[in-house]
């Protein structure tokens, strides 16, 4: 029997009063099932995505060996604004999604897995993002995230451009001119999703700084120049008509679809679009390129802990339950379908991954570990709350609704406000 299902909490009074009538009861929100525990799973995963599939079956094997009941709500676009008013109420599911966020947010609601028999088996490029001073982990990694420049090499050759060449900007731009000169759309991404434009910023923004204005940031001034300059960049590629047309109806699976379509060259995004693509398309000639440099002098990818991630309340009251389904997710097989539905590398060093269409990539700028991996600029330079301000600006300006300066302007002031709250 499948359990997992779409999971909405609505934003009303009267559900927050629900919510906190049920933090107080201190009792999972999972109804009680016949002959085991039964969990809370809320999980940050769409219902038409891969990795939706997969943990669906890997769920149905662990109820079937264990005997247990996983009950899964789920959300996407809003699951951020779900977990706030959750653990606020200090309603808190048995297991969540910590979607990158596992050691700066959420840390203090969770269980240490550092004695986990996996624990040590986590690869290292995630350490800086997942591991405190003490080396203590706070979440099961199903995927090492790797985010770059998405592309469809059909509509690229058919443009003459050559995806490997593409190391700078001003490639970049060519390539983008030639894709539009054959009737393409040289960059897709979507203003409907709460996202996209926002991972245009996060990706630039991290080579755009020098490493003392990326010491300003950390020590609470927000450094105006280089996002001015990003923006301009992200301006200069709308004023050439370079974006889709449909860019504020378009959606995140619209992104996937034009890739498997051959309907654009490019896409800043999560390699995780490439598998959704896949699954339109299984015979579409995609990949993933590093990101040119701004400031320093290599192309680069960016990643570190990614959205399928899931970490164990430390309030649980079947913590053990749950701290073993992490132990499951941890087997070989089981961890490389995580990791191949989202087309990740996989998040534990001894998993064995098939990237199928995609391992061309993955064996060119992720595997020999030659090409830099930043992390991504919000989690570490911009203070908790800032993504919907960075999704928001940067919106404004594909959009054409808002300027540069403006932009840049409602940036440094949240910027200021959410540091101040620290």
């Amino acid at each position: 029997m499948k359990h997992l299902r779409a999971g909405r909490w609505a934003k009303t009074a009267a559900i927050a009063a629900v919510t906190a009538m049920l933090a107080v009861t201190g009792c999972s929100r999972a109804p009680s099932g016949g002959g085991g525990d039964t969990l809370e799973f809320f999980l940050n995963m769409g219902a038409d995505t891969p990795q939706h599939k997969v943990m669906t079956e890997l769920i149905d094997t662990y109820e079937q060996q264990k005997g247990v009941t996983i009950n899964v709500t789920q959300a996407s676009t809003d699951y951020e604004d779900q977990m706030k008013v959750r653990l606020a109420a200090g309603n808190v599911p048995d297991l969540f999604s910590t979607h990158g966020w596992s050691l700066l947010r959420y840390s203090k609601f969770l269980e240490p897995l550092t004695d986990q028999p996996w624990a040590k088996d986590v690869n290292p490029a995630l350490d800086s993002a997942m591991r405190d001073a003490d080396g203590n982990i706070f979440a099961f990694p199903g995927e090492t995230d790797v985010a770059g420049l998405l592309y469809n090499a059909d509509v690229l050759s058919g443009a003459g451009v050559d995806p490997s060449k593409v190391t700078t900007w001003d490639d970049f731009d060519a390539a983008a001119k030639a894709v539009a000169d054959k009737g393409k759309t040289p960059i897709y991404s979507s203003g409907k999703s709460q996202g996209p434009a926002g991972h245009i910023a996060d990706y630039l923004a991290i080579d755009a700084y020098t490493r003392p204005e990326l010491d300003q940031l950390k020590a609470g001034t927000f450094v105006t120049e280089p996002y001015t300059g990003l923006l301009t960049r992200v301006e200069t590629w709308r004023k050439n008509g370079w974006f889709n047309k449909d860019y504020t109806s378009a959606s995140q699976d619209d992104m996937a679809r034009a890739l498997a379509d051959g309907a654009t060259g490019f896409e800043f995004m999560q390699t995780s679009v490439l598998s959704q693509a896949l699954t339109y398309n299984p015979d579409a000639k995609i990949g993933f390129l590093p990101l040119p440099p701004t400031t320093g002098d290599k192309p680069y990818l960016v990643g570190g802990e990614g959205i399928d991630s899931f970490g164990v309340s430390k309030t649980s009251t079947h913590k053990q339950q749950a701290l073993d389904f992490l132990t499951f997710l941890s087997q070989q097989d089981n961890a490389a379908k995580l990791a191949e539905a989202t087309a990740s590398a996989p998040g534990l060093k001894s998993v064995k991954v098939d990237f199928g269409p995609l391992a061309s990539s993955f064996e060119t700028y992720v595997t020999p570990g030659t090409t830099p991996v930043q992390a991504y600029f919000d989690r570490v330079y911009l203070p908790n709350g800032m993504w919907n301000t960075m999704v928001a600006t940067t919106d404004s300006v594909i959009s054409g609704q808002g300027s540069v300066n403006a932009a840049v302007d409602q940036m440094k002031r949240q910027f200021e406000t959410l540091f101040g709250q620290q």
